[in-house]
């Protein structure tokens, strides 16, 4: 016979389950979840900073891009003019090999030092003026308009611009 049992029944019913371990001092339960602040006040005020900071940064991107655009083209035209410009300065200072610089390789192939003495030995520049807003970029060329001072009278030149890696020759225009 077995003795009368005194106290809770035991959870476990199967000898297969094992049983929860006992309560005992200094055990405590798991969160389920950290505590929170109650208060989310912070939270939004943070959350609405950083909302007004990217649409600003947003906003100031676009507006930067719209005034960018227009002085692109700007700074590609003055880049294009110049090239002229330099070809035309060392020719009127007689500085050949500068100017054959300024050449793509086809015209340095046709136009020698030789070529430059005898073209511009009898009709020197005297002058030229070149704005780089008569330069004209289109979709598949880019020409200068110059007006060069030669024989005592201002004539219309047009050069044709190739671009060479990273900088523009003189591609055209030369004859």
């Amino acid at each position: 016979m077995m003795p009368p049992q005194v106290g809770p029944q035991p959870q476990w019913q199967a000898p297969d389950e094992v049983p929860p371990p006992p309560r005992g001092p200094g055990v405590l339960t798991p969160f389920a979840a950290p505590p929170r602040d109650r208060d989310l006040r912070g939270l939004w005020i943070g959350l609405g900073i950083g909302g007004l900071a990217l649409v600003l940064c947003c906003i100031g991107g676009v507006v930067g891009i719209a005034f960018l655009l227009p002085y692109a083209d700007n700074i590609a035209k003055s880049q294009v003019a110049s090239v002229v410009e330099v070809y035309l300065a060392a020719v009127r200072d007689e500085d050949y090999t500068t100017a054959r610089r300024q050449l793509c390789d086809a015209e340095q192939r046709t136009h020698t030092i030789g070529w430059f003495e005898d073209h511009f030995g009898q009709s020197p520049i005297m002058d030229y003026r070149v704005d780089p807003a008569d330069v004209r970029i289109g979709n598949e060329s880019i020409t200068v308009d110059a007006q060069v001072l030669q024989n005592g009278r201002w004539a219309d030149e047009r050069y044709d611009m190739e671009q060479a890696g990273s900088r523009y020759v003189i591609c055209g225009g030369l004859d």
